[in-house]
């Protein structure tokens, strides 16, 4: 699953609802709520979201339809956390998701993170869409060279930081069988940059140039 999804009208409303909830009071909506804001039914509330959750957009818990991730954030706990400006703590689904988040929404913040190899906590600053510090001036990101599970499901659990390209070499050595590519941050940022600000865009949380 990727930023680059396609997205229909009625889920865009549904998704951005979904988002706005969780900005405004920590929890996504229920269907009752989504019914009364947007004006549908709970089927076409319903409709949405099975048509979200088959496209690895969103997941809910097995047997309800309490949403427990939407893509790029989880409501579970995760490794890469994003402070955003206004003190507010949310969970990205993996490394690329915590740096895509605030540009998405269009916030200052600051990453905490850690190296998955050395455990050592890795912070990245994101001042007007630009990475303004980072605690390791030469983080880098490793990812799959496939993914192997619904990303909303699993949180992309296997793109992860590392505070150098030392520590991740010595990472994969201890696991020979995962095949991956390796990013340095700082070359890898403006294609993130780019592919989070238009999916800001899409849901309505950026203004469209």
């Amino acid at each position: 699953m990727g930023c680059e999804c396609e997205l229909k009208p009625g889920e865009v409303s549904v998704l951005k609802a979904v988002f706005e909830s969780i900005l405004k009071v920590d929890r996504s909506p229920t269907v009752e709520e989504l019914r009364s804001s947007l004006k549908k039914s709970d089927e076409e509330v319903i409709g949405v979201l099975d048509e979200l959750e088959m496209k690895d957009v969103l997941l809910r818990k097995r047997g309800t339809e309490e949403i427990v991730s939407v893509y790029p954030l989880s409501l579970r706990p995760t490794e890469h956390q994003i402070i955003i400006e206004d003190g507010k703590r949310l969970f990205g689904m993996c490394a690329v998701d915590a740096l895509g988040m605030p540009v998405m929404f269009d916030k200052n913040a600051k990453i905490v993170s850690r190296c998955l190899n050395c455990k050592q906590d890795i912070a990245i600053e994101i001042r007007d869409e630009e990475i303004a510090w980072m605690s390791h001036p030469n983080i880098v990101i490793w990812s799959p060279e496939r993914q192997i599970a619904p990303a909303a499901e699993t949180c992309c659990p296997l793109v992860n930081f590392f505070c150098s390209k030392e520590h991740l070499e010595e990472w994969v050595k201890k696991n020979p069988g995962l095949v991956g590519k390796i990013s340095e941050l700082v070359q890898a940022y403006p294609k993130i940059k780019g592919c989070w600000k238009q999916y800001g865009e899409v849901l309505g949380f950026r203004i469209c140039p």
